[in-house]
């Protein structure tokens, strides 16, 4: 079985391969479906809604193995709030941290109309976003923008559960076992070594 379908190999055969990147943000409360086009996409069995090219996402790699990764999301003002994206990471910042949000590729023929379903190829736990707003230039005005980092599951992996040397940890690890009990009390304590 392949990964990719006919179609699919089809279209990444071409000259011109034509492709966009779809995210999937699953709030607590609803998901939220957004790609970076100028109208709602209908593909994989969804409605996607445009983020009219106002959207960003930086750090996004395809790396094989256990690699710790940090994603971030970024949108900035859009006209009329068509998403209502910014309403929504605003609202409830328990809405939003550690909920999953998937990164799509999406394949597209020549004239612009979805190639198969969408392929995931990153996912990651959403952290609370972060505000920006940008000075007024002149004439032009203030931009304002949200930002998310994003963590995949190997993230903060190297720190071992429960590796500190304190009792806690060791109960986690050894019920009952009262090695490292006494600690606290070692601490600026003079040994002699050896004592005869």
């Amino acid at each position: 079985m392949s990964f990719f379908t006919p179609e699919q190999i089809a279209a990444l055969s071409e000259r011109e391969v034509r492709i966009d990147l779809l995210a999937k943000f699953e709030f607590k409360s609803e998901t939220i479906y957004i790609w970076n086009g100028n109208t709602d996409l209908v593909t994989g069995g969804q409605t996607w809604k445009p983020a009219y090219g106002a959207a960003s996402i930086d750090g996004l790699s395809i790396s094989p193995g256990t690699t710790s990764e940090t994603v971030t999301f970024q949108l900035n003002g859009l006209p009329g709030q068509a998403t209502d994206f910014l309403a929504k990471a605003l609202e409830e910042t328990p809405d939003i941290t550690q909920q999953l949000v998937t990164v799509f590729l999406q394949l597209f023929a020549d004239d612009w109309q979805p190639v198969g379903a969408p392929i995931g190829i990153w996912w990651g736990f959403m952290q609370p976003p972060r505000i920006t707003r940008t000075e007024m230039q002149g004439t032009e005005g203030a931009v304002q923008s949200i930002s998310m980092q994003a963590e995949n599951a190997f993230f903060n992996r190297s720190r071992p559960p429960y590796g500190r040397y304190t009792d806690r940890d060791q109960q986690r690890r050894s019920p009952g076992d009262k090695f490292f009990t006494f600690v606290g009390s070692l601490l600026f304590k003079s040994f002699k070594y050896p004592d005869y």
